[in-house]
């Protein structure tokens, strides 16, 4: 699959790109944001979770609609290097190594989303999620897909076989 072989969706702050992969779905929320920041949706058979956080209150409500509109059951999200944003979907279980919630709450990451919140005054949502459940060991499976973790000394990357694809800090390689 190429990266252009997608359903682009313009939706009005940012944009959607959906990679269909027979068994499960990739949906790439380009937000266009002041940080250019993306979140993904993995989908299998309506159920799904989320990779990051969007941060912005703005692309939180489109991208709620979204995820409604598109009849998505969001079962988890996993937070990897981007924790602001807890207002995005509140009450969903959070996945994150330890390593991953310690730079979300008081490492890099902490010291990032304080400047951001900073810089961007109300439009930036600050908020930290809690992790509900930490990832233990190197594999993971939600909604029906399992993924590999790659851990590295601040937060993990995520493999997902069945896409053939690999999240590394805001990129999905494809």
């Amino acid at each position: 699959m190429k990266k252009n072989e997608c359903t682009a969706i313009e939706l009005g702050t940012g944009s959607m790109n959906v990679y269909d992969f027979g068994t499960a779905k990739l949906h790439a929320y380009k937000t266009n944001d002041p940080i250019d920041d993306e979140v993904f949706i993995i989908e299998k058979d309506g159920r799904g979770f989320v990779i990051e956080y969007p941060c912005f209150f703005a692309n939180i409500a489109e991208l709620t609609r979204y995820i409604a509109d598109a009849g998505i059951q969001i079962e988890s999200i996993v937070a990897a290097y981007h924790m602001a944003g807890a207002t995005f979907l509140p009450d969903t279980p959070v996945y994150a190594t330890k390593e991953a919630d310690v730079y979300g709450h008081e490492g890099g990451g902490k010291a990032l989303i304080d400047g951001f919140a900073q810089a961007f005054g109300d439009a930036f949502d600050a908020s930290i999620p809690q992790v509900a459940n930490y990832i233990e060991g190197d594999e993971l499976e939600l909604a029906g897909v399992a993924m590999k973790i790659v851990r590295n000394a601040e937060a993990f990357d995520i493999e997902i076989p069945e896409l053939n694809v690999v999240y590394t800090l805001s990129l999905i390689h494809i």
